[in-house]
């Protein structure tokens, strides 16, 4: 099978001068984890994922925190008005100064074995579908586990 089988299309992508807190909705809205990050000329300039959010803005002086708009609020709060500043902080964060650049990506005619060798690396929950530059479509971990159930089942 080849990466084209089970690509999905079309993407909802994210532009890099966007905020965090319209990847927040899209990513709830969506039911989604991660946005390929797309510039105005259709070209995959990164990818940002709940972890980016969750790793990247997390106060390190926190332990324990309860996701919420794939950003994080600590259990513990010493100050309301310190917590309202930081959530506005993050949520004004540009898409580019958070997203991994230059990710790994999958071409149409790419196997599947070769899109698990790239998912199975730390941070790849999902590859952008790549073809002459442009994005096509998205792979995800998911779409592999389904194509490994529906062997399965083919076999019984």
């Amino acid at each position: 099978m080849l990466v084209q089988d089970i690509t999905t299309s079309p993407v909802i992508t994210i532009a890099p001068h966007a905020t965090i807190r319209e990847v927040a909705q899209l990513m709830r809205q969506h039911s989604i984890s991660g946005l390929p990050v797309v510039d105005s000329a259709g070209k995959v300039v990164g990818i940002v994922t709940e972890i980016d959010l969750i790793t990247r803005h997390a106060p390190p002086r926190q332990p324990q925190y309860i996701p919420l708009l794939w950003g994080l609020i600590p259990m513990r709060l010493d100050d309301y008005s310190t917590y309202k500043e930081q959530i506005r902080h993050i949520l004004a964060v540009y898409v580019e100064q958070l997203m991994t650049k230059d990710p790994a990506t999958v071409r149409p005619g790419d196997t599947l074995e070769h899109a698990a060798e790239l998912m199975i690396r730390p941070g790849h929950h999902s590859l952008p579908v790549v073809e002459n530059g442009k994005l096509v479509g998205i792979v995800t971990r998911t779409d592999l586990v389904r194509v490994i159930e529906d062997l399965e089942m083919e076999e019984e």
